[in-house]
């Protein structure tokens, strides 16, 4: 029975090993990790006096950058509430009013695009600012759009590849780049997430093409696809 059991589980390891490896071809790649040393310091700065001039401590006074102060629990005579109920904005008080939760709700948004300030401008991996099709992409699409692009790049076809690592926001530069390309393409591994933010946000006619059968995409297919496009 241990000499069956032993047999049936090698057996089953096959396709595992196979599937694996198809993963690791066109989904993911080896990176260097920084040794602690080269990583670059992350400095805090937390608020240790009272930040108004009534002598009044603001808690959720935001800076330039709509970010609120950090108070180290227990500092004295910076005490103030915590927690998932809703706060009035500054003073930190909880507030159930109608116009608040309108100001905080807008803030708070406005705070996540104010992140595009400080995040690096979007740019073609591959081709050119101005092509005939540009190739959209995200996460575990990059291996084979990069590949398909690049074949195709070498036998004189018009086309780019620009792979996004932000979404929420997206670079400041996004949209006037998309203006650049005739046509855009959206491979994705889902039913067209990115497609949606993309038309919605910069009104860019862009073209889905969606893949969702558990299988990578391949660089003939991509290729096909963009070749009907050109």
């Amino acid at each position: 029975m241990a000499y069956e059991a032993c047999r049936i589980s090698v057996e089953h390891m096959t396709p595992v090993i196979l599937l694996t490896d198809g993963y690791i071809a066109n989904g993911s790649e080896p990176w260097l990790f920084p040794t602690e040393d080269k990583l670059a310091k992350i400095s805090v700065k937390f608020l240790d006096k009272i930040n108004s001039e009534n002598d009044v401590l603001l808690p959720y006074k935001r800076n330039e950058m709509l970010v609120r102060p950090w108070i180290k629990p227990g500092t004295k005579g910076l005490e103030h509430r915590i927690g998932g109920l809703e706060k009035q904005n500054e003073t930190g008080n909880v507030s159930y009013d109608p116009k608040n939760h309108e100001t905080m709700t807008k803030l708070r948004a406005a705070k996540i695009e104010k992140i595009a300030d400080y995040i690096p401008l979007a740019k073609p991996d591959s081709g050119k600012e101005k092509a005939k099709v540009l190739v959209l992409g995200w996460g575990s699409t990059a291996g084979s759009i990069k590949t398909a692009v690049r074949e195709l790049i070498a036998d004189g076809n018009d086309v780019a590849h620009i792979h996004l690592k932000y979404i929420n926001p997206f670079p400041k530069n996004l949209g006037e780049l998309l203006k650049g390309y005739e046509k855009v393409l959206i491979p994705e591994m889902n039913c067209g997430q990115l497609l949606q933010l993309i038309r919605a946000k910069y009104l860019v006619p862009a073209i889905g093409f969606s893949k969702v059968q558990g299988l990578p995409f391949t660089t003939p297919e991509l290729k096909q696809k963009i070749k009907e496009l050109l």
